[in-house]
């Protein structure tokens, strides 16, 4: 895993970076440093699962497309992500100091992480992702909707379409969540105008300027 300590001392807030599926911990490295976010601790895992026809170097946090694995290999990572949040508060970091990011599946485990623990954290950043069982959180009374999201989509996105997401993101919305929506002209990518608006609404959270 790969670490990038707050450039002030102490850190005000963590980031746990999940990669898309196919990526590995690397690949959201460049984008955390455009942040320039001061004060916060990043924290970026590698998927516990190879991806087929990346020679060894791509990773995702369950198969896909969905398989008889997929759901067992979810719920490995969701234990693995569990251990690492707690991990990360033994660094010194309370539950609303961790912020959870992910890129397309990452987004995906991001979500599904924040709507399973047992203490609320500080916000999730979802971006080009989707919401996994969402009739099941429709059904739910026990969900943390203090934790505000920003959720993000490219309008040509060919991966997963901007309408089935935003669909599945919305769901939240409706849940009683605080969801920040946007939509940028962009394919299955993150752009500049994106990363300011994440930095804006981090530093929100955070409390930092």
């Amino acid at each position: 895993m790969i670490e990038l300590p707050s450039t002030d001392s102490p850190a005000k807030g963590a980031l746990i970076v999940l990669h898309g599926w196919g990526a590995n911990q690397h690949d959201l490295v460049p984008f955390v440093q455009n942040l320039g976010l001061k004060g916060t601790h990043s924290f970026f895992p590698d998927g516990l699962f190879d991806v087929p026809g990346t020679g060894g170097v791509g990773r995702g946090w369950f198969s896909f497309p969905l398989n008889e694995n997929s759901e067992r290999e979810r719920m490995k990572s969701r234990e693995m992500l569990f251990s690492l949040v707690n991990d990360v508060q033994k660094k010194g970091f309370t539950p609303k100091e961790i912020v959870l990011v992910g890129f397309s599946q990452g987004a995906g485990m991001c979500l599904d992480v924040m709507l399973h623990l047992k203490t609320p954290i500080g916000a999730v950043v979802a971006l080009s992702g989707f919401l996994m069982d969402g009739e099941k959180v429709k059904s739910r009374e026990d969900l943390p909707t203090e934790t505000p999201i920003f959720a993000a989509h490219g309008l040509y996105d060919p991966i997963l379409p901007l309408k089935q997401s935003k669909k599945t993101l919305h769901t939240l919305k409706e849940s009683g969540f605080s969801l920040t929506w946007k939509e940028y002209p962009i394919a299955h990518e993150i752009s500049y105008d994106e990363t300011g608006d994440i930095c804006v609404f981090l530093k929100n959270v955070f409390g930092t300027k």
